[in-house]
């Protein structure tokens, strides 16, 4: 894989990519224990302030596939397979409503094992792990006080979610809207609510960070 840029971001978008601890899971199907979501996203650095464009990010999700490397999946960078593998891969279009355009997505099936940590909360999302040529560039990023996005479905209710940061770009936490019932889920952590009512809903407020107004 090649990373043709090495970004030195502001406060904020190193916030957003540490809490979010890679692009979140954004669709699980329960009957066949795999869950989808971004390895990568375009123009959107990772945690380590790397990030690569649309036709680098294509290149990287054929080449995976053309080497047959379905199988090296681990948990937590461990080196180590966990028994989890691809079952779909493809770069979504631009007029996909669930995952941000022209970013790589797997669908990757998963052992009861790691289906757990899935369900807990504990395993949020995917995070690429490779080589690469980083170029030094710099741009900064107008981000606004608040970012405001919708949770996943659980138990048929969704909410709507904001998430604070304060001047220096640090997250703050946030909380959802209620619920017909009256409950609403305090947010500590940029992937997973707090579980009320025996339920938790995932999020991600990387889109309202692609959105933001960013000067090269």
């Amino acid at each position: 894989m090649k990373l043709d840029k090495r970004a030195s971001v502001s406060n904020f978008v190193r916030q957003a990519t540490e809490a979010r601890g890679g692009v979140r899971i954004k669709k699980l199907d329960a009957e066949e224990q795999v869950v989808f979501g971004e390895v990568y996203a375009p123009g959107f650095p990772d945690s380590q302030g790397d990030f690569m464009t649309p036709d680098e990010i294509k290149k990287m999700a054929y080449n995976f596939l053309r080497k047959g490397i379905t199988s090296n999946i681990d948990v937590n960078h461990s080196q180590t397979p966990s028994g989890s593998y691809v079952v779909e891969s493809f770069i979504a279009r631009p007029e996909d409503t669930m995952f941000i355009p022209g970013s790589w997505v797997v669908g990757v099936k998963v052992p009861d094992n790691v289906w757990s940590l899935v369900k807990s909360g504990e395993l949020n999302g995917f995070s690429l792990d490779g080589w690469g040529i980083r170029t030094d560039t710099v741009f900064e990023i107008e981000m606004p006080e608040l970012l405001k996005g919708e949770t996943d479905e659980v138990q048929d209710h969704r909410h709507e979610f904001t998430v604070k940061f304060d001047d220096d770009g640090n997250f703050l936490g946030g909380r959802t809207s209620y619920a017909r019932d009256g409950h609403f889920h305090k947010i500590d952590r940029g992937t997973v609510t707090e579980t009320v009512n025996g339920h938790n809903h995932r999020f991600s407020f990387v889109e309202g960070v692609l959105g933001a107004e960013i000067h090269g």
